[in-house]
């Protein structure tokens, strides 16, 4: 029998964003600590691609109020460069709001939300907010108009009662607290898993993405350990051969193990890249497919 879907899982909290604007607006103003003006459009999945061959981005909920812009992020397993990612959306979503001729007074005030099952910062705390400082005088203001938020779900038990403190909970554990906010997530989450084609299909993508993540690590480990004993062995080999040291021997054979390894972290990236734009087929072909992978390298990296 098939499980349900969680709401911390990418395709169930891309629906209730898109489909319950109102339960997005409470998420962000929770998230936020700030009111929100009523959501004129969220559409889930948004890809922008802020100029013709360069790397795109796949936002899980863009939200539009009548005054600001939102990208609301659900992760569910700790990735590496998180300050750059955000960075990148930020650039993305501005790219993609500011028309030709227009000024930049016209940027509407944006918003990221990155809800992490995990502390992507190791720091313990629930919430870390980034915002644009003058190191020099903190009179200054510079008007950037921008906001960067990510709640750490593993830390929730750390917050006073409150919205904050049920949201996350309910992120980490699934556990509904007294706040209206989870129940109705419960309710919506819980309507959403009775539409069975859909959870079915929903399904196979995750165990699909979850699949490649974990080939994509199984070759990261494979492809250390293989160079480490090839490494050693040539190093050994030529050590012998050649009358050097030993210490020169493994220095050489950490340099190889090392190569190998960079490779293998680079395919790890690739596949991490391409699941990210849902290109799960072109995925599993650049794990087994060299030549192909390649292909992809030099796309991705153009």
């Amino acid at each position: 029998m098939s499980r349900n879907l969680l709401f911390s899982e990418y395709p169930m909290f891309d629906r209730i964003m898109e489909e319950r604007p109102d339960l997005c607006r409470r998420v962000l103003e929770t998230a936020l600590g700030v009111p929100v003006d009523e959501v004129r459009n969220v559409v889930a999945e948004r890809t922008l691609q802020p100029r013709v061959g360069s790397h795109g981005v796949r936002l899980d909920a863009w939200v539009r109020t009548s005054d600001a812009l939102y990208d609301v992020e659900m992760q569910t397993y700790s990735r590496e460069g998180l300050g750059r990612r955000m960075r990148y959306y930020q650039s993305a979503m501005d790219t993609a709001m500011l028309r030709p001729g227009a000024t930049y007074d016209s940027l509407p005030e944006s918003f990221i939300v990155f809800i992490c099952l995990h502390d992507e910062f190791k720091e313990g705390l629930p919430v870390y907010t980034f915002d644009m400082i003058c190191d020099e005088s903190g009179s200054v203001v510079l008007g950037h108009g921008f906001k960067w938020v990510v709640l750490n779900a593993s830390a929730w038990e750390m917050l006073p009662d409150g919205p904050l403190r049920g949201l996350l909970r309910y992120v980490a554990t699934e556990e509904v607290g007294g706040d209206g906010l989870t129940a109705d997530l419960a309710a919506a989450v819980e309507a959403a898993n009775e539409d069975a084609p859909w959870r079915e299909e929903s399904l196979v993508m995750l165990t699909l993405e979850e699949d490649m993540r974990a080939q994509g690590r199984l070759l990261q480990k494979k492809g250390r350990e293989e160079g480490l004993a090839e490494g050693r062995a040539e190093g050994r080999a030529e050590g012998r051969a050649e009358g050097r040291a030993e210490g020169r021997a493994e220095g050489r054979a950490e340099g190889r193990a090392a190569g190998r390894a960079e490779g293998a972290d680079q395919l790890g990236k690739l596949i991490a890249q391409l699941m990210d734009a849902g290109r799960f087929e072109d995925a599993r072909r650049a794990a087994t497919d060299a030549e192909y992978r390649e292909e992809l390298l030099e796309e991705l990296d153009s």
